[in-house]
Order: structure tokens, then C-alpha cells, then sequence
């Protein structure tokens, strides 16, 4: 597998589109990667459609030098997770000097 051994988090938080979550999570743990759901909070939330899903952690518990990359899906998701939690993560996966998208 292409990605064992590597760490990405999926951010996650209500109204989040379907399949830009799914998919990658999908595709990631297909190919080795461990994948962590991080979320404003770890309660249960809904996709713009139909899917749900569950946030394993918070920002706030995750090391994000330990990260490999960061996927932020839309949908609503972006606005409605806060600009605390993504950004966080995003500033640790930058200091750990990880490419990021754009």
C-alpha cells in the first residue's frame, strides 16, 4: 500500500458534503493511510445529503506534527466547524512542513 504508515485528518462538521468526505476517507484507508476524523466536537453529525458521519477526535486532541496531511471537505462544513479547528491543524501540518493543497 502506497500510504502505510501515513496519518491524514478529514475534517468533519455538520452539513459536510458527502462524497468530498467519504470518498477521501475511503480512498486513504484503501491505501494504507490511518485515517482520524476531527471535529468541532465528537457528536454525531449530518452530510448535506444523506450520509452521516462521527469525528473520532478534536482538534484539540490532535498532535498535528504527527499528521501527514489534512482533507477539508465542503459543503457547509467549513463555516459551520469554526475557524478554530481547521486552522489549528493546518498551522501544525504547516510548521511540521507538510505539502499542503490548495
Amino acid at each position: 500500500m502506497r500510504l502505510d504508515g501515513k496519518k491524514v485528518a478529514v475534517l468533519v462538521a455538520e452539513g459536510f458534503e458527502d462524497l468530498e468526505y467519504w470518498v477521501p476517507v475511503m480512498r486513504l484507508q484503501e491505501e494504507g493511510a490511518e485515517v482520524v476524523s476531527v471535529g468541532p466536537d465528537t457528536e454525531p453529525v449530518s452530510a448535506k445529503n444523506a450520509l452521516g458521519a462521527q469525528a473520532d477526535t478534536t482538534a484539540e486532541g490532535v498532535d498535528a506534527s504527527e499528521l501527514d496531511g489534512v482533507v477539508v471537505p465542503g459543503g457547509w462544513a467549513p463555516e459551520r466547524g469554526g475557524q478554530a479547528w481547521p486552522a489549528a491543524a493546518d498551522r501544525g501540518v504547516s510548521r511540521a512542513g507538510t505539502i499542503r493543497g490548495g
